[in-house]
């Protein structure tokens, strides 16, 4: 871990909390491109200023979605949002409520159409059990088209991985 240099009077509490140099790096791209996959970063934001791995669900877009025709002189669909909300499912778990979420469009040009600006919010799933379990999930305020392409629908098969701006609460 990274710590800040100590000032000439300590403080009380916990030290490495107060000395700690917070690092977190960009939220890695989403493992699939259509359907639910997973996103991780490193961040050490934690009582122990201890580098760790953070994961949090993603869905660039429905495997099931039809792709809406761009306009006349336009090279990229729009983000577009669901007309009807949907739960999500994980694990043959449903998130105990619905949502309205943004997803990717697609490009005309070649380019490919990817998550530029998320957000992270916790989602709760309740399986059909009855227990119940909370998980991460980004969730998409804007998209742009680009060349670095995903290959095999699996965006970590990509010669070059394209990082996230990050998150904006």
């Amino acid at each position: 871990a990274v710590f800040k240099e100590t000032p000439a009077q300590k403080p009380e509490g916990n030290d490495v909390q107060e000395n700690c140099l917070v690092q977190t790096t960009a939220w890695s791209a989403c493992s699939k491109s259509c359907g639910m996959g997973i996103s991780a970063r490193v961040t050490n934001d934690n009582p122990q200023c201890r580098l760790e791995k953070e994961t949090r669900l993603c869905m660039v877009r429905p495997c099931d979605l039809p792709m809406e025709k761009t306009k006349k002189g336009k090279k990229c669909v729009r983000t577009p949002k669901r007309r009807r909300s949907l739960r999500f499912e994980f694990s043959g778990c449903t998130s105990s409520r619905s949502y309205r979420p943004k997803f990717c469009g697609s490009c005309t040009d070649g380019r490919c159409c990817t998550p530029y600006v998320t957000s992270t919010a916790e989602v709760e799933f309740r399986c059909p059990e009855g227990d119940f379990f909370q998980r991460k999930m980004m969730f998409i305020k804007m998209c742009s088209c680009h060349h670095d392409c995903p290959r095999d629908n699996d965006i970590f098969l990509a010669t070059h991985r394209r990082r996230m701006v990050g998150d904006h609460v």
